[in-house]
């Protein structure tokens, strides 16, 4: 199950502007735009007369048009126009989704909209502080279950593997796992604290350091499939740190959209070391990618087939029971409004 009743990421800021755009999220088709004034605007993508795409459409004022029949509507989905009649009746309005912007995002919520708190955001107040470096922002379209990049978050053992080219570090590091998992209510938190090991390639270069290392990382999961990672590296001269907020969001039962927003407080001024933080980061994200599209693929070749968890898995299993507990009770109330 998907679900609805939380806020997910829509888009970057810079995505939404005077253009329609497009976006599949949790199954429900979106068009995106901003008003005259800036704010943005979020509709189902789909005309109430012949269900076309408004999003291939275009704006008009702060109305959009069907690129069909020329029907109108404004940013809170109210038909406005229709060019062959005068009257406008109430089936021509559309549904609208509340948004709100924040942390360079914009945020959208699918659910009941009587339900959307903006507070409900996650809260990532050094994407604002003027002490990091908040520039790097990616996205990708990832074929495969959120649910799978979820778990791939939570499972940071497969960095020696995966990323062994990137930020991998040596794998009989692991062997007396230092793993700690604490899980409450709504949140998995995975600290993984591992010393005197020889820095990936990567990291050797961001931080130019001249020996080994001690690697820090805390993964705090929240519901329903964001990850925020809090990423230390230290010698006795130089201790580089990152947040990576890794932001998931659903489009359909077996793909989803991630945004990966990167933040540092070291160099921040360094232009060079952004662009090459970016294109790190870009391949580290690509060979997470590739292993969680072919775990999709294998999935959809073997019906039935379970998963034989590691007793690192731990953070991931509590997870899953988490989504679970959550999904019940969004079915029962859904049920019980329908009744």
């Amino acid at each position: 199950m998907i679900l609805k009743n939380f806020w997910y990421v829509a888009a970057s800021s810079v995505e939404v502007n005077s253009t329609p755009l497009a976006r599949t999220i949790c199954e429900i088709p979106v068009v995106m735009f901003r008003t005259g004034a800036g704010a943005p605007a979020a509709l189902r993508d789909m005309c109430s007369h012949r269900r076309a795409p408004l999003s291939k459409g275009r704006m008009l004022g702060d109305n959009i048009e069907c690129p069909y029949h020329g029907l109108q509507f404004d940013p809170v989905g109210r038909c406005v126009k229709i060019p062959s009649q005068e009257e406008i009746p109430r089936k021509a309005h559309i549904c609208s989704y509340p948004v709100v912007e924040r942390w360079g995002v914009v945020w959208i919520w699918m659910g009941d909209p009587d339900l959307a708190d903006p507070a409900g955001i996650p809260h990532k107040p050094w994407r604002a502080d003027p002490a990091w470096n908040s520039e790097n922002v990616h996205y990708f379209h990832i074929k495969a279950s959120h649910l799978l990049m979820t778990d791939n978050l939570l499972d940071l053992l497969h960095v020696s593997w995966v990323h062994v080219n990137t930020i991998g570090f040596a794998a009989d590091a692991v062997r007396e796992d230092p793993l700690v998992t604490e899980v409450s209510e709504c949140m998995v938190r995975n600290t993984r604290v591992i010393r005197n090991i020889e820095p990936a390639a990567a990291l050797r270069s961001w931080g130019d350091f001249a020996g080994r290392v001690d690697r820090t990382s805390v993964s705090d999961w929240t519901p329903p499939c964001f990850t925020a990672i809090h990423f230390l590296n230290r010698d006795p001269v130089t201790t580089i740190e990152f947040r990576l907020d890794h932001l998931i969001t659903p489009e359909t039962a077996r793909s989803h959209h991630y945004w990966l927003l990167v933040s540092r407080n070291f160099r921040i001024d360094d232009e060079e070391l952004t662009r090459k933080v970016f294109e790190d980061n870009s391949r580290v994200a690509a060979e997470d990618m590739d292993i969680v599209e072919a775990q999709q693929r294998m999935i959809d070749l073997s019906p039935g087939s379970v998963d034989m968890p590691l007793r690192q898995d731990r953070g991931l299993v509590a997870a899953h029971r988490i989504l679970d507990r959550l999904a019940k009770q969004e079915n029962a109330e859904a049920k019980r409004n329908a009744g």
